[in-house]
């Protein structure tokens, strides 16, 4: 009747590297929108988009980033039947980073395209 229980031991950088990969990708996005909310007015007053594509390049390098990080968690994870956990947030990572590097790249389409202005 006696239970035999396995102690895991708990790889902090790897669950620290899960969290990056989830959490990266929306905050680079949430940054950029704050952003370019804050720089196109000044854009507009100006025709000068300059910051506005600086904004978008580095939150995109970010976003990518955090994919990176999450894909490379998948690779690692992904033949590893005994810690689902680490799995599911490694794929939840690599579909999130790829969503959010996706709607950052959609935002940059209006000042690429020339009209992120009332006009």
């Amino acid at each position: 009747m006696g239970t035999t229980t396995e102690k895991r031991r708990i790889d902090v950088g790897g669950v620290f590297r899960l969290w990056l990969g989830l959490l990266v990708p929306p905050a680079a996005w949430l940054a950029q929108l704050q952003a370019l909310y804050l720089s196109s007015e000044y854009g507009c007053m100006t025709s000068n988009f300059t910051r506005n594509h600086i904004i978008v390049v580095i939150s995109l390098v970010v976003s990518l980033i955090g994919w990176a990080i999450a894909w490379r968690e998948w690779t690692k994870h992904r033949e590893d039947e005994t810690d689902r956990r680490a799995r599911f947030m490694a794929l939840i990572g690599v579909m999130t980073g790829a969503l959010f590097s996706l709607l950052i790249l959609a935002q940059w389409l209006p000042t690429l395209v020339g009209v992120p202005c009332d006009k």
